[in-house]
């Protein structure tokens, strides 16, 4: 297990690297600069002043290498905007999306997982075909048209949900005022796991259903429950969770909409503001962290197969 990890995070080292090196072309070699420098009144001397405060006016190698020292060293520089410290901005907008992330997850597999089973066990009946149809609904409807129609719905017609923010402006924290700014955005998100992973459970548990070792448990005259949970179900769990570590991209990505239309304070949110402001530390500081945030994501649900099939080993 230690060989495995200590390989795992070289690999994650590299892949850093490899996201962090195209992220600061990309943005550092395309048109325009940062808006401190192309507001109307800025002068020419003075956005020259700031290209030379800023360090933009070395080569592209240099300031990547004096960014990536210093990444090294855990700072992430400052916003070219406001001056503030990029970890400080990101420890303020990461809690926030991991918050939706984690409950859009929960809600998918607590969700997806019972109603996939139930899909597999009723085979072509008319819950099967309304499952399928409900999947491939939530698979094609864009999610920004989805936030747009449930804003319109529960927030301006029926006033039954807030219709951005994380809190009530000018109101003490409670859990019920949270749980309200929560819905609607982790409905969004759900579209995009929730229809995977119960297509996916029900395929992967169609096909273990139909499995030697399956029939010979029935054949011993072992309970259906038993059967289906204790064998043919924990096997089928592992493709599941195959998706589930190729969903948490997706997810993240949808979240720039999600956060962008609801208004939530998250990384979303800020991967926008910044690109849109060409604020060069936190577009590097959010590819960074969002980066890492996968590649964890990833290795856990890479260990989480051995916990599900314990034939697999990581020596």
């Amino acid at each position: 297990m230690s060989l495995y990890l200590a390989r795992r995070f070289v690999h994650a080292i590299l892949v850093l690297f490899v996201v962090s090196v195209l992220t600061f072309a990309l943005v550092n070699l395309a048109p325009g600069g940062p808006a401190i420098m192309t507001t109307m009144e800025t002068t020419v001397e003075q956005r020259e002043a700031h290209r030379i405060r800023l360090g933009l006016d070395k080569p592209i190698h240099v300031r990547f290498g004096k960014w990536l020292l210093a990444t090294f060293r855990g700072d992430f520089g400052r916003s070219f905007n406001d001056g503030r410290p990029v970890l400080e901005v990101l420890g303020e907008r990461l809690p926030p999306t991991l918050l939706l992330g984690a409950a859009t997850l929960l809600v998918s597999l607590a969700a997806g997982v019972p109603i996939g089973v139930f899909s597999a066990t009723h085979r072509y009946s008319p819950y099967d075909h309304t499952v399928t149809l409900f999947s491939f609904f939530g698979v094609s409807v864009p999610a920004f048209w989805l936030a747009i129609m449930l804003i319109l719905l529960f927030s301006v017609e029926l006033r039954w949900l807030p219709s951005s923010g994380i809190a009530t402006i000018g109101t003490p924290f409670s859990i019920m005022d949270r749980l309200q700014h929560m819905i609607m955005p982790v409905v969004v998100l759900a579209t995009v796991t929730l229809p995977q992973l119960v297509r996916f459970t029900r395929s992967a548990l169609l096909e273990v259903l139909s499995q030697d070792y399956v029939r010979t448990a029935r054949a011993k005259g072992m309970r259906e429950p038993r059967v289906l949970f204790r064998h043919a179900l924990r096997n089928a769990l592992i493709p599941v969770a195959t998706v589930l570590g190729l969903l948490i991209p997706r997810l993240l990505g949808g979240a720039v909409i999600t956060e962008t239309i609801f208004g939530w304070p998250g990384m979303g949110q800020l991967a926008v503001t910044s690109a849109i402001g060409r604020d060069y530390p936190l577009i590097m500081g959010v590819t960074v962290i969002v980066a890492a945030v996968v590649i964890a994501a990833n290795l856990a649900v890479d260990l989480a197969y051995g916990w599900l099939d314990p034939r697999i080993r990581y020596e």
